[in-house]
């Protein structure tokens, strides 16, 4: 396993620091693919209890990221095709829906953060990984002027699980798909078409 280090301790709930510190390892690579671990040993590299960690390792598995067989192992999941492609069909969805949502109460000030981020999403074309960047700021900033609701806390976890699996897919579309459905898009936002915004984010992700 990699070396992690200690977890800095503060009041913010510990299990849920754990969870984060844990769910950016896996993404970033630090926990690869398959690898196992042990709480115990997370639990000695972190500088916590091995309480904090089962929880954090618990809420991991009910998104994807790790599984466990009780008395045998833990371990990191693998990305699969299968996982990409149900990713970005769960993605396109949730950004459509929360854009409906979100644009009929847009103010101005989120309407302008919006337009600029679809402009660097369409200055982004061409390069993958800056493409890959662009599109999930975009979608973290609708996101999170959505009204929060009973189900805000599953949904900003599942968020992290499609960060992990779609980290490398760069576009479905071709540069010119893109360019012209983000002009589409501009304008669908500009004039509250939710209707059309919707369908406009879908089609980004191959729906």
């Amino acid at each position: 396993m990699s070396e992690l280090t200690p977890i800095d301790k503060g009041k913010r709930l510990l299990a849920d620091r754990v969870f984060r510190y844990l769910a950016q390892a896996i993404i970033d690579g630090t926990l690869e693919q398959g690898e196992r671990i042990r709480d115990a040993d997370l639990a000695e590299q972190l500088n916590v209890s091995r309480m904090p960690i089962r929880e954090a390792l618990q809420r991991l598995e009910r998104i994807g990221l790790v599984e466990m067989m009780p008395s045998r192992y833990t371990r990191v999941t693998v990305v699969t095709d299968e996982i990409v492609r149900s990713s970005l069909a769960y993605a396109g969805y949730k950004c459509g829906i929360d854009l409906r949502v979100a644009l009929p109460h847009l103010t101005v000030a989120q309407e302008r953060r919006a337009l600029e981020l679809l402009d660097a999403m369409e200055a982004a074309l061409g390069d993958a990984e800056a493409s890959i960047t662009a599109r999930i700021a975009f979608s973290r900033f609708i996101d999170s002027i959505v009204p929060e609701t009973v189900y805000s806390r599953q949904l900003q976890d599942l968020d992290v699980a499609l960060e992990r699996n779609l980290r490398h897919v760069g576009p479905v579309a071709t540069d010119d798909e893109l360019r012209e459905n983000y002009a589409q898009l501009r304008d669908a936002i500009r004039r509250r078409d939710h209707d059309t915004a919707e369908r406009l984010v879908r089609a980004q992700f191959g729906l």
